[in-house]
């Protein structure tokens, strides 16, 4: 029976280990879980941002070959060859943009955009194309409204770009608010990009021909400069106050002093000329290459936006893996150490229980059917209880003993030997449990006079001479039944039971002459004279207003001029 009922102790013991461990597993796996989900949203962010800068450089780059397109369609003789070349050139730029957007987007598993970037290679292909045929159209042949339409041309393939940026940055599906708000500054600032760019584009044809800016061409130059007006206010409320940087602050204002104050102004001034019937100030070319660096300050802050929401993808994402990674640590260590406790529990402690206890039921049972020899040996397990017994009762004393020391240092100041505040609250306590014995208390406070300046003047270590002096004439004045308290940093209270005024008077103005003979030689020879104040009360209804009256009685003796006593 009694090992039946051990071994069903020992498997109650493993089914409470193997819940336990299976405690710490569903608490751990769950955590692992959701750092790892945490882990992979980061990344799938960080990587889904660096398609979308390749997208919005392709998009730049697409709305910045206006430029050379506008300078060759619109250069002189002796410049085409020159511009043609430019053209050609930064075509070839953003063919290999085109390429290394559609390998991102791949990698990145935005496989169903690829339609998309196939409709824009067709886009822009037709606008070159029309481009092209602009330039080789002979000169006399050429117009106002030929030129007009070939970088309409050029429009369409920005906008099959900007449809395909606006699906990158709703396919990215950004979990981080800040982040987020990124992606829409991203988005407003190419589309600022753009509308600067037909700002001028508008009113291209006509100035390269100088002809007069027909009514439809001025109105969309107009709306174009205030929805980049529009815009620009708009990315300025977006961008939330703590990422306003040093570095985002001064290309802001390299955008509003550069392009919106310098850029604009050229287009309409150039728009007055039209309606006033002036020569334009400006040809087709120079108008290009007077308003295209403006476009840059806008495509520097893009870019800088962009570096900006990386790096706080790249932290976010290092971030969590950190926490996956301490996710792990902590839940492999937090299993391994529950299973060696477990394993080091049943080993050491569980099973040598359970076999003492077997053999406690075995002597009890056999007790008095053992022999001789098995019976001096029971006896000496007795004694050797009893033995461990005493031994538990002398440890008991030793920790009593040990706790009135510490009871005692706790109680005591550590740098006069004085009661301290603990003390004085038990001495209060039990006075007041002691109807009418504080009205024969005398309570006096002892306040050393100037000891601020002296701690300031010659430091802590005089000052702490000078408060063991004076903690030393008291305990020199007083009986051992009294109570001496360190009540403060300069203060301290004498309780004395049974006494009369006449006598405390006597005793308060013999500490105060003894303290005022002592004085204190420093290192440096400098002779320090220490006197004190004591206020003298004696009885009241309660400990506050004993307190109160000595209290009053010590403003009393500093009102003298200090070093003397005074009752209430």
């Amino acid at each position: 029976m009694n090992t039946l009922r051990s071994e069903w102790i020992s498997k109650r013991l493993y089914w409470s280990m193997s819940i336990i461990i299976l405690c710490l597993l569903c608490i751990c796996i769950p955590l692992i879980v959701s750092s790892s989900q945490s882990y992979l949203k980061s990344r799938q962010t960080y990587q889904q941002l660096n398609a979308l800068q390749q997208v919005a450089d392709l998009a730049n780059k697409i709305s910045r070959e206006r430029a050379p397109a506008n300078k060759a369609m619109s250069s002189s003789v002796q410049e085409f060859a020159q511009h043609q070349q430019e053209l050609i050139s930064y075509r070839q730029q953003v063919d290999r943009q085109l390429s290394q957007t559609a390998d991102v987007l791949t990698e990145v598993g935005f496989n169903n955009l690829s339609q998309q970037l196939s409709q824009l290679e067709n886009s822009l292909k037709k606008g070159r194309a029309q481009v092209d045929a602009y330039t080789r159209m002979p000169r006399q042949q050429r117009s106002a409204q030929e030129l007009d339409q070939a970088i309409l041309a050029m429009f369409a393939a920005w906008e099959s770009c900007r449809e395909l940026l606006r699906d990158v940055a709703v396919a990215s599906d950004s979990s981080s608010t800040p982040l987020n708000n990124y992606i829409s500054q991203i988005l407003f600032l190419s589309d600022l990009r753009d509308q600067a760019g037909r700002v001028a584009s508008s009113i291209m044809a006509h100035v390269t021909f100088e002809a007069p800016l027909p009514t439809e061409n001025i109105t969309r130059s107009l709306q174009t400069q205030h929805q980049v007006r529009y815009l620009w206010a708009l990315i300025d409320t977006i961008q939330p106050v703590q990422d306003k940087t040093e570095e985002f602050i001064r290309l802001h204002r390299r955008v509003e002093t550069e392009f919106i104050q310098q850029g604009l102004p050229i287009v309409s001034e150039l728009i007055s000329d039209s309606l006033e019937q002036r020569d334009y100030r400006l040809s087709g070319t120079e108008l290009t290459e007077a308003i295209v660096d403006k476009f840059a300050t806008v495509v520097d802050l893009q870019t800088y936006l962009l570096q900006y929401s990386r790096d706080a993808a790249i932290q976010e994402m290092n971030s969590n893996m950190q926490r996956l990674i301490w996710s792990v640590l902590v839940s492999l260590i937090s299993l391994l150490t529950a299973i060696s406790t477990m394993i080091f529990a049943r080993k050491q402690v569980f099973l040598p229980l359970i076999h003492a206890r077997r053999l406690l039921l075995s002597l009890a049972k056999n007790s008095g059917r053992q022999p001789v020899e098995a019976q001096v040996r029971t006896a000496n397990h007795s004694d050797s209880l009893f033995a461990a017994i005493q031994k538990l009762q002398k440890m008991l004393q030793e920790r009593d003993a040990l706790e009135f020391r510490l009871k005692n240092i706790a109680h005591s100041d550590s740098l006069t030997g004085l009661a301290n505040r603990f003390a004085l609250e038990e001495y209060i306590r039990f006075m007041e449990n002691q109807p009418g014995q504080l009205s024969q208390t005398c309570l006096m406070i002892i306040d050393i006079d100037h000891f601020k300046q002296v701690n300031d003047q010659y430091g802590h270590i005089i000052g702490d001479q000078v408060i063991r002096l004076v903690a030393e004439r008291l305990q020199a004045n007083v009986r051992a039944t009294d109570l001496l308290v360190r009540y403060g940093g300069d203060e301290f209270l004498v309780l004395i039971e049974n006494i009369q005024m006449q006598q405390a008077l006597m005793v308060a103005d013999k500490i105060r002459a003894e303290v005022a003979e002592r004085h204190i030689v420093t290192a440096a020879g400098d002779e320090i004279q220490i006197s004190v104040s004591i206020g003298v009360a004696i009885g009241a209804v309660s400990w506050m207003a004993l307190l109160s009256n000595a209290d009053d009685a010590l403003f009393a003796a500093k009102a003298k001029g200090r070093n003397a006593v005074a009752e209430v």
